[in-house]
């Protein structure tokens, strides 16, 4: 309360500068700008000294970790991201959340994770209408196979291509029957399909049929069991 009263307590006289207008002869000048590295030295060392403790808490932070920046030649250093990398490997076509409940990792970790893989060029990745698919980037898989990878993931679709292999032109109402799925369920499935150019459907009045396309087939004859 002192410290207030005295500064209240001082008096200002203003005036206005129409009352001393410059001379006739003077030259106007536009101020320039100086930035703040031409201050004087006592200048730039009274504002360094202002500075809040907890900014230099965050200066030396990001000093020490700036030595460790993340690069292709060291992201798989750090543990979590070394196995989100290592299953994706071994689980080609995996989806988000895939990922997320069979390693147990909350989705913000597994997110910033595999953002750095993709950034890094470690994994790269196949963006459906549903789900996003991860696979190693190394030039194993071709865009096709990717599409096939993705949708193998799936139990019920993988038993509908194990059918169309060993079976081909089978109806709707043949891989329903084989598997004990309703018809609309086999559309669904095979909608995917289609739209991923893995089969193509055939019509004759009521009879559905569907039919791999012969490339899918020779690569799914590799990838699957018999039934």
């Amino acid at each position: 309360m002192v410290g207030t009263a005295g500064v209240s307590a001082q008096e200002y006289t203003v005036r206005s500068g129409f009352q001393n207008p410059p001379p006739p002869d003077a030259i106007p000048r536009t101020p320039a700008p100086v930035s703040f590295f031409d201050l004087p030295l006592w200048v730039i060392l009274a504002q360094v000294a202002l500075l809040p403790p907890e900014l230099f808490l965050s200066i030396k932070l990001w000093v020490f970790l700036g030595f460790r920046r993340v690069s292709e030649e060291n992201v798989l250093d750090q543990g979590v991201r070394a196995k989100i990398y290592e299953y994706i490997r071994k689980n080609p076509g995996i989806h988000l959340r895939g990922l997320a409940e069979e390693m147990d990792i909350s989705m913000g970790t597994l997110r910033y994770h595999l953002n750095i893989l993709k950034d890094t060029h470690k994994i790269t990745l196949n963006e459906g209408v549903a789900s996003v698919s991860f696979y190693e980037n190394n030039g194993s898989y071709t865009p096709a196979e990717q599409h096939i990878l993705k949708h193998l993931r799936n139990e019920t679709t993988k038993k509908i291509l194990k059918i169309l292999i060993t079976s081909p032109s089978s109806t709707r109402a043949d891989i329903a029957h084989e598997i004990g799925v309703t018809g609309p369920s086999i559309t669904w499935h095979m909608k995917r399909l289609e739209d991923d150019d893995i089969l193509v459907t055939h019509r004759e009045g009521r009879k559905i049929s569907y039919e791999i396309l012969p490339h899918i087939a020779s690569y799914l004859s590799r990838r699957l069991t018999p039934l």
